[in-house]
């Protein structure tokens, strides 16, 4: 060394392992939940009202799926009959379950009587209340 001194130049990376460690991790939880909240704030409101369902923007489910039931897609309720169940009535109207639990709060999933109305959208029902 020039001189004769023996200074040492400071150590400007961090000591601690946790701190080499934590700061990365802390920085991709932060990322992962931007995107999240991005992510959720960009769902098209007929996703949450039931506007459209079954197609277009607020559909849950995969793309290419024909709804079987597409009458009652159009009308907005799905009537139980014998053997039905929520899983039922997803495949045959292309909602997920979990939308159909959503607009559907009032009804256990476990025990739907037959001639019950589920909702395919928001007040669906109220259609069918309104013909009889």
């Amino acid at each position: 060394m020039e001189g004769g001194s023996s200074e040492r130049t400071p150590d400007r990376r961090p000591t601690s392992w946790t701190a080499r460690v934590v700061a990365p991790l802390a920085l991709a939880g932060v990322l992962a939940a931007v995107v999240l909240i991005v992510g959720g704030s960009l769902r098209s409101s007929d996703d949450e009202d039931g506007a459209n369902p079954g197609g277009g923007k607020g559909r849950t489910t995969t793309s290419g799926c024909q709804p079987a039931a597409d009458n009652a897609v159009r009308e907005g309720f799905f009537v139980i009959e014998s053997g039905e169940d929520l899983s039922v009535v997803a495949e045959k109207t292309c909602i997920s379950p979990e939308r159909l639990e959503r607009l559907n709060p009032n009804l256990d999933p476990q025990l739907i009587p037959i001639g019950a109305c589920v909702d395919l959208r928001k007040e669906g029902c109220k259609a069918l209340a309104s013909q009889g």
